[in-house]
C-alpha cells in the first residue's frame, strides 16, 4: 500500500514537470474507473468520453500543483464527479430547451391565409415579454445573432441570455396556448 503511494507521488511529481509518459501512465489507471462511473450515471458512451478527457485536461491543467495534494484519488474522484455532474445539468439543459422549442413548433401552423394572424398573436406574445426577455428573443431570433454576441450586446453572460431566451419561449408559448384556448 505504502509502496503505491510513493509510487503515485513519484508518478504526480513527474507529471508536474511535464513528464507525458507519466501522464498516460496515471490516465491508463485511472481513466477506466471515471468512464464506468460516468457511463452508469449518464448512459452515454459519447458522453462519458468527453467527461475523462475533461477530467484529464483538468488534471493536466493543474499538473503543477499535484505533488502537493495528499490524497490524489481522492481529489480526482472529486474532479470527476464534478465534471459528470456539470455534464449533466448541461444535457438537462439542452434537453430542456430542445423540448421548449418542439412544444412551440407543435403549435398549430397556420394556413398562407392566416399567416398574418399568426404573425400578428406573435408579435403580441413578444410584446408581452419583460424587456430582458424581449430583447434576448428579438437578438437571437429575429436578428439572428449567436448566444454570445447577443450576450456582448446585452452585456449579459451567455448562460444569462440563453436562461432568458428559454423562459422567453415558454412565455410566449403559454401565450399563443391562452389566446387559442381563448378563442
Amino acid at each position: 500500500m505504502e509502496e503505491n503511494i510513493a509510487h503515485e507521488k513519484e508518478l504526480l511529481c513527474k507529471i508536474a514537470l511535464g513528464d507525458q509518459h507519466a501522464f498516460g501512465l496515471l490516465f491508463r489507471s485511472h481513466s477506466t474507473t471515471i468512464y464506468l462511473t460516468a457511463l452508469r450515471l449518464t448512459q452515454s458512451p459519447a458522453v462519458s468520453e468527453e467527461i475523462v478527457q475533461d477530467v484529464f485536461m483538468k488534471v493536466w491543467l493543474r499538473r503543477t500543483s499535484l505533488p502537493r495534494i495528499l490524497q490524489f484519488k481522492a481529489w480526482l474522484f472529486t474532479i470527476a464527479q464534478n465534471t459528470i455532474y456539470s455534464a449533466m445539468r448541461k444535457r438537462y439543459r439542452e434537453l430542456t430547451i430542445q423540448r421548449s422549442i418542439n412544444a412551440a413548433s407543435s403549435l398549430p401552423q397556420p394556413a398562407e391565409d392566416q399567416n398574418t394572424g399568426y404573425e400578428q398573436l406573435l408579435e403580441e406574445a413578444v410584446d408581452h415579454l419583460p424587456s430582458k426577455q424581449k430583447n434576448t428573443y428579438i437578438l437571437i431570433k429575429k436578428e439572428g445573432l449567436k448566444r454570445q454576441e447577443a450576450a456582448s450586446i446585452l452585456n449579459v453572460s451567455a448562460e444569462t441570455v440563453k436562461s432568458n431566451l428559454e423562459q422567453a419561449i415558454r412565455n410566449i408559448k403559454a401565450y399563443c396556448i391562452s389566446k387559442k384556448e381563448a378563442t
